[in-house]
């Protein structure tokens, strides 16, 4: 009775002591991914699909320098001029926002193998219409 008792108070103990964990999901384990390889400074051809105009939509590459854009097409970047884009780092708090507003359509495909986005789409509201945006991220170097 005794080595029962023993038994029982162990098992109890262990179980709560023991922690259960959960699986991370796709959005955690690629940006852990990313943030393990410490990139602050790259280029990458980044794209909008958006209801705008043509020139907003067209693939620009950027040049991100210690986590802030410098340049886009070479030319200095200009937050008004060059509305809509981001860095990797603000891509991943785009959908950690998206994800925590519960929007209506939140699709994103990451990088296999250095885990940041290259592909977002948004559709916040499902009976508003043209306001969804898509995001697109290529030909990163670094």
């Amino acid at each position: 009775m005794k080595s029962y008792f023993l038994s029982s108070l162990a098992l109890i103990l262990l179980s709560c002591n023991e922690e259960k964990m959960e699986p991370l999901s796709d959005f955690e384990i690629n940006k852990n991914k990313w943030e393990a390889l410490a990139i602050d400074s790259y280029s990458c051809t980044f794209k909008i699909s958006c209801f705008c105009i043509r020139e907003a939509t067209l693939p620009k590459r950027i040049q991100v320098v210690n986590g802030r854009i410098v340049n886009v097409n070479t030319d200095s970047y200009d937050k008004d001029e060059h509305w809509g884009i981001l860095t990797i780092d603000q891509l991943f708090d785009l959908i950690e926002q998206s994800e925590k507003d519960k929007v209506h359509v939140l699709n994103v495909e990451y990088n296999s193998e250095k885990g940041y986005p290259i592909s977002v789409y948004i559709d916040r509201e499902e009976m508003m219409v043209d306001e969804e945006m898509g995001y697109y991220v290529s030909d990163l170097s670094y």
